[in-house]
C-alpha cells in the first residue's frame, strides 16, 4: 500500500511514517477504518460542547468554565482533523470527512440547572475522564511515531475537557441542593458510559496493534473499569457529589 502525504498535518504530524509502510495492507486499512470512525465521535464530542457554552452562559457558569468549552469545541474538531490525517496515512489513500448529524439529547429534568449538569458530568467528568485514561494508556505501549506524536497532542488537551467538568461541578453554579440530585443520576451515567468503552472495535484486531497505540479489547476493559474506580467515582466525591459504595460496586463489578 502507498504511503499518502496529507498537507498540512495537524499538530504537526508526520505526513508518513516507515512504521505504518511496514504493515500488512490488510492491517492499514483495518486501522484507517478505526480513525476514520473516530472522526465521527470527535466531531460528536465538538458539537456537543458548542451547544453547551452559551447555555451554560444564559445560566451563569463561571466564566472560566465557559471559555473552556468554548475552547473544548475548537479543539475536538482539531482532533477529528487529526483522526482524519491518522486515517489517510493508515489507508495510504485520501479519506472524505464524514457529515456528522448531532442532536443533543434530553435528561427530562424541569431545572436546566440540573440538566446542564447532568450533560457536563457525563459529558466531561465521566467519557473525558475514561478518554484521558484510554488515551494515557495508548500513549504508553506507542512506539511508532506517528502513534506517539499523534497520542500526546490529543491527551494534553483531552485533559483539560475532563478538567472543566469536575471545576464546573464544584463551582458556586451547583447548590447543595443540585449536588445531591445529581449524585441520584451518577449510576446512570457510569451505566451509560462505561460499557462504551469496553465495546470491541468493529475494525481492529481484539489483540489490538499495541506498537501503534491501539490497545487490545482486553485492556480497554480493564482500563474503563479502573478508571472508572479510581478517578470517576473519587471524582465525584471529591467536588461534594456523593457516590455511595454499593452505587459504585453495583455498576463497577
Amino acid at each position: 500500500m502507498p504511503s499518502f502525504a496529507a498537507a498540512p498535518a495537524p499538530h504537526g504530524l508526520p505526513t508518513g511514517d516507515a512504521h505504518v509502510d511496514a504493515l500488512p495492507d490488510s492491517l492499514r486499512a483495518a486501522i484507517a477504518k478505526h480513525w476514520t470512525r473516530r472522526v465521527t465521535s470527535e466531531l460528536q464530542v465538538s458539537r456537543a460542547f458548542a451547544q453547551l457554552a452559551p447555555w451554560l452562559r444564559t445560566l451563569h457558569a463561571d466564566t472560566t468554565v465557559v471559555t473552556m468549552i468554548e475552547r473544548a469545541a475548537t479543539e475536538e474538531i482539531a482532533h477529528a482533523d487529526l483522526c482524519l490525517h491518522l486515517a489517510r496515512v493508515y489507508a495510504g489513500t485520501d479519506v472524505t470527512m464524514p457529515e456528522v448529524p448531532f442532536a443533543m439529547p434530553s435528561f427530562g429534568f424541569d431545572d436546566e440547572r440540573l440538566e446542564a449538569a447532568v450533560h457536563i458530568a457525563g459529558l466531561c467528568c465521566v467519557n473525558e475522564t475514561l478518554a484521558t485514561a484510554y488515551l494515557e494508556g495508548c500513549l504508553h505501549m506507542a512506539s511508532a511515531p506517528i502513534a506517539v506524536q499523534a497520542n500526546r497532542a490529543h491527551l494534553r488537551e483531552e485533559i483539560d475537557h475532563a478538567r472543566l467538568g469536575w471545576a464546573h461541578l464544584s463551582s458556586r453554579a451547583l447548590t447543595a441542593d443540585l449536588r445531591l440530585q445529581l449524585s441520584a443520576c451518577v449510576p446512570r451515567l457510569l451505566a451509560a458510559n462505561v460499557p462504551l468503552w469496553e465495546q470491541e472495535d468493529a475494525f481492529l484486531p481484539a489483540e489490538g496493534v499495541p506498537a501503534h497505540g491501539l490497545p487490545s479489547h482486553a485492556d480497554n476493559c480493564r482500563t474503563a473499569r479502573a478508571a472508572a474506580r479510581e478517578l470517576v467515582i473519587p471524582g465525584f466525591r471529591h467536588v461534594g457529589i456523593p457516590v455511595s459504595d454499593d452505587t459504585a460496586a453495583s455498576q463497577l463489578p
